[in-house]
């Protein structure tokens, strides 16, 4: 993605991300990019490879959706040993299903909320053992 189409993507964000969209240095936005790109493409890889819609957009559109839900507040992003990860809070399914505007995006969103869930669940099990 161009750092154009970075900054683009930016304007959308009116909530929690919205702060991006002052930055003057784009080395911010970039990291913000990075770290998202590698959770999605990584992390999401094996649960997002079991749908329909997920398998067939390009990882970029991975990366807006989970930006767009931090940004309205549905997914919370938090920082551990200097890597950013993703919570899927509690009312996730219920702010999908309530935002008439999401209802073309409701299956493929909820399928995203639940890779977030499977996500949090497996890291949460590999730190008890």
């Amino acid at each position: 993605m161009s750092p154009s189409s970075l900054r683009e993507l930016a304007t959308f964000w009116t909530g929690r991300l919205a702060h991006y969209n002052a930055h003057r240095n784009d080395e911010h936005l970039n990291a913000l990019y990075e770290e998202t790109l590698r959770y999605v493409g990584l992390h999401l890889e094996n649960d997002l490879s079991r749908s329909d819609y997920w398998t067939r957009v390009p990882l970029h559109r991975r990366l807006g959706v989970l930006l767009y839900l931090v940004d309205q507040g549905v997914v919370e992003m938090s920082t551990r040993h200097g890597r950013h990860q993703f919570i899927a809070l509690p009312q996730a399914e219920e702010w999908v299903a309530q935002h008439s505007a999401l209802r073309p995006f409701a299956k493929a969103t909820l399928e995203l909320v639940t890779a977030l869930r499977h996500h949090a669940a497996r890291v949460a099990r590999s730190r008890k053992a």
